[in-house]
């Protein structure tokens, strides 16, 4: 039996490189999970998992969650005991003692500290590290998001621990210098990265350090400023950063910084499942679509460290594929009109195209080029994919029962 998908392009599995499972995107998640206990956290972070993978997101790294309980969620998807993406957790971020976020972090003063709070996290689980170089716009009444936090000696502290581990660094940071901080220290990718300068953005780009901009995320919170909902002091310092956000990633697009997407989940304002809003939210900024696909597939699968599994199509890696209606190259909002998840080679979500198409578009894994043939149809089997061009087998791509492409 064949399903014809309609007018579709076919994507591999898209990645979030920036969530927090455990906060729900209400005005002030913090404070909700400091309420609540701990088991139902646990609870709505395995849904707010699943949610990301309704929409596409085959692989989502999260980076801080109370508890590090975001890596007990990342244990079950991966036991089968629930059905969510590929989670990769960083556990508690590592932060100063009253630092940024401190409710989702291991709070840490000095070199020796520091690398104890990072064995600690590696202990529990990590798959990455998340440090906290600067303030943010959840801190307290009194708190600057531009503010340094953790010095540099702190910072290659955690580094070089992570490292000798294998892990990957990301790094909170809020300003012009606390981005130098974290460049200095070694890390892998600057979360926001508000303040970035010509001369730093030339650093990333020639050290290969990703920017992870969660533009649609300021949007959100400043949405819920713009509301009323969310404190006022919280609504003064998202301002300051819609101001900057864009000039940064604009600074970023032009000294050709390695981006990739993280959209932020569970902020004010910021549901799960958002990436899309992100890539649209960079396409908007200036950046083309086809710069925000890679920066949610192959760029994102490098920096995480899946890139052997995920990122692109090719034969042998993880059956994880979103089939969208029309061309996300050419109109990047197309990412909304879900067609088809399968996710390690089971279909989860199927949706029967809107309207008859005479065209479907497939997505060259290595160029992102598009193929127009004018009366290709994507339709799809039980165990893969068949193209059909004027009513004749073109091209098969197979699913095996392992779950990887063929």
């Amino acid at each position: 039996m064949l399903v014809d998908l309609g007018d579709v392009t076919i994507l591999p599995g898209l990645l979030d490189a920036h969530v927090h499972l455990a906060w729900d995107g209400s005005p002030d998640p913090i404070e909700q999970v400091r309420q609540e206990p701990k088991a139902l956290t646990i609870l709505r972070a395995a849904n707010h998992a699943a949610a990301n993978l309704r929409t596409g997101v085959t692989v989502v790294r999260d980076l801080g969650s109370p508890q590090g309980l975001a890596i007990d969620v990342a244990s079950a998807i991966g036991s089968g005991i629930i059905t969510g993406p590929r989670v990769l957790a960083a556990g508690c971020a590592i932060t100063m003692t009253g630092g940024h976020a401190h409710c989702i972090g291991r709070e840490a003063d000095g070199p020796d500290a520091v690398r104890r709070a990072v064995r600690q996290e590696l202990k529990s689980g990590a798959h990455c590290i998340k440090i906290m170089a600067s303030g943010g716009a959840l801190d307290g009444e009194d708190g600057d998001l531009g503010a340094p936090q953790l010095s540099v000696p702190e910072l290659r502290a955690a580094v070089e621990e992570a490292h000798r581990a294998g892990r990957a660094v990301a790094a909170h940071a809020h300003s012009l210098e606390s981005i130098n901080n974290v460049l200095d220290a070694g890390v892998q990718s600057v979360e926001h990265g508000t303040g970035l300068d010509a001369t730093a953005a030339h650093r990333m780009r020639r050290e290969q350090v990703y920017l992870v901009p969660t533009l649609s995320a300021v949007e959100s919170v400043l949405g819920q400023a713009r509301a009323g909902t969310i404190r006022p002091d919280i609504g003064r310092r998202i301002a300051l950063l819609a101001e900057h956000n864009g000039i940064a990633f604009r600074t970023a697009l032009r000294h050709k910084v390695p981006l990739v997407a993280g959209s932020d989940a569970g902020v004010p304002g910021q549901r799960h499942g958002a990436l899309p809003d992100e890539l649209i939210a960079m396409v908007r900024a200036g950046a083309t679509p086809r710069q925000a696909l890679q920066a949610a597939t192959v760029n994102a699968a490098a920096l995480l460290g899946v890139i052997t599994d995920h990122g692109t199509l090719d034969p042998g890696k993880r059956a994880d594929l979103l089939a969208v209606g029309g061309d996300p190259d050419t109109d990047i909002t197309t990412l909304h009109d879900v067609r088809l998840v399968m996710f390690e080679g089971r279909v989860l979500v199927r949706a029967m195209a809107s309207s008859g198409s005479d065209a479907a578009h497939s997505t060259n894994p290595a160029g992102w080029r598009v193929n127009r043939t004018p009366d290709l149809r994507i339709c799809l089997s039980e165990v893969g994919f068949v193209w059909f061009v004027g009513g004749e087998f073109v091209e098969w791509v197979g699913v095996g029962g392992d779950g990887l492409l063929e």
